[in-house]
């Protein structure tokens, strides 16, 4: 057997034991029951329809405010000794929420976490870097 012939015998061979058929991972074809329990109970959305009225609390860039909602879709925001009003709109799906204050206020959107928090957005859409700018419902 010459070399040529020697080594492409060799080079195929190698070939065929390396083109072995590859079995596909099924752990991620379908979610058992129990992986959608286990989904469900850790959402961090609820399932619960949104109660827009009541009272907040909380912090915002280091003061203090409170927010009134009413089903009517007005609103009154206590921050810095001012006491502001105007009406507020939901937006998408709900979880946001849009304060109209003629400009009054330093932000402009809301938007819920869940049924009792309602965290403030920056003015470009983003959450607190901190983690802050959050109101808690003390009232509904």
């Amino acid at each position: 057997m010459n070399p040529k012939t020697w080594l492409i015998s060799i080079l195929l061979i190698g070939m065929i034991f390396s083109c072995k058929k590859e079995e596909k991972d099924k752990s991620y074809e379908a979610l058992t029951h129990e992986d959608v329990e286990s989904l469900e109970q850790s959402s961090l959305s609820t399932l619960d329809p949104i109660i827009y009225n009541g009272q907040f609390k909380g912090d915002y860039n280091g003061s203090e405010i409170a927010l009134e909602l009413d089903e009517d879709g007005d609103f009154i925001v206590y921050y810095k000794e001012k006491k502001i009003k105007g009406e507020w709109f939901k937006k998408d799906d709900g979880f946001l929420m849009e304060l109209d204050s003629k400009k009054q206020l330093p932000f402009q959107f809301l938007l819920w976490s869940d049924n009792t928090t309602i965290m403030i957005l920056n003015s470009d859409g983003t959450a607190d870097d901190e983690g802050g700018n959050y109101l808690t419902r003390i009232e509904k």
